[in-house]
């Protein structure tokens, strides 16, 4: 039987079938690879028999086939940061996954044009959903699309990702941080990395989070390729090896200075390639 790893704790592994009906096993030796949740597997009798190829792997927490990522920010407590978010845009990008941009909390800011203050993504060509986990807005749209998906939640701490995934999940109570007074951020509430079952189909990652927003791995060139929106200006760059920061006849400039291009999403880049160069 063919299914998928949810979870492993204390030397079994849990696997869900189609039916998301999950058994506990064991693996068996022949099995060198170390398995992770979202890894498809053959298994029979409480046994791991096989690993399937899998199509990624993504790192810090390891999860494998992931499909989405969900960025999930707040616009208050805490203050939504955009450079912060293109981080974590880069990351996704950079992992070659799907990503979600979702903006909770919006009961807490009253009468604001969201769509107009995330222009700029929609430009770009990401989803942004806007929600309130507190007052149930927007969570119907997002579960859609997230069906027979293999689907992984990050963002800064205090954002209300647990209690999204409370959402997400009939009988499912997760330990919600409460925001520090002072610090204006939400306390670490996730312990270990296991997938739950979406009450419609596919699946959620419910992970301690990303343990470092470190982007060196990725190289000065390949950061362009990363902000999906500078793309379809490359090619009109008067120097074939632009790095888009301060070469004349740039294209990407060009587009910032007449408005094609957002400003604090090329402020962003510009300081994402001033990292990477140092």
């Amino acid at each position: 039987m063919k299914g998928i790893i949810t979870k492993a704790i204390g030397g079994f592994f849990f696997v869900a079938d189609d039916a998301q009906n999950v058994h506990r096993t064991r693996i068996r030796g022949k099995i060198k690879e170390k398995v992770y949740p979202g890894d498809l597997v053959e298994f029979k009798e409480g046994m791991i028999e096989g690993l399937y190829p899998r199509k990624n792997l993504l790192h810090r927490p390891n999860i494998a086939n992931v499909d989405q990522v969900l960025i999930v920010q707040s616009l208050a407590e805490p203050v939504l940061d955009k450079k912060l978010l293109d981080r974590f845009l880069v990351m996704v990008e950079a992992a070659g996954l799907v990503p979600l941009i979702v903006i909770n909390k919006i009961d807490l800011m009253g009468e604001i044009d969201l769509e107009a203050g995330f222009k700029e993504y929609a430009a770009a060509g990401y989803k942004v959903y806007f929600i309130s986990v507190k007052q149930g807005i927007g969570i119907e749209s997002l579960i859609n699309d997230l069906h027979e998906r293999v689907n992984v939640l990050t963002g800064p701490s205090g954002v209300g990702k647990s209690s999204l995934i409370n959402q997400f999940i009939a009988g499912v109570d997760l330990a919600v941080g409460e925001i520090s007074p002072r610090l204006k951020r939400g306390t670490h509430t996730t312990r270990h990395v296991e997938l739950l079952p979406i009450n419609k189909g596919g699946w959620v990652a419910d992970t301690p989070g990303f343990t470092s927003l470190d982007i060196s791995h990725i190289s000065p060139e390949e950061l362009t390729f990363l902000f999906p929106e500078f793309i379809e200006h490359l090619d009109r760059c008067k120097f074939r090896v632009c790095s888009h920061t301060h070469e004349p006849g740039c294209a990407v400039k060009k587009a910032v200075e007449e408005g094609e291009l957002s400003s604090s999403r090329y402020d962003s880049y510009q300081l994402f390639y001033q990292e990477l160069l140092d």
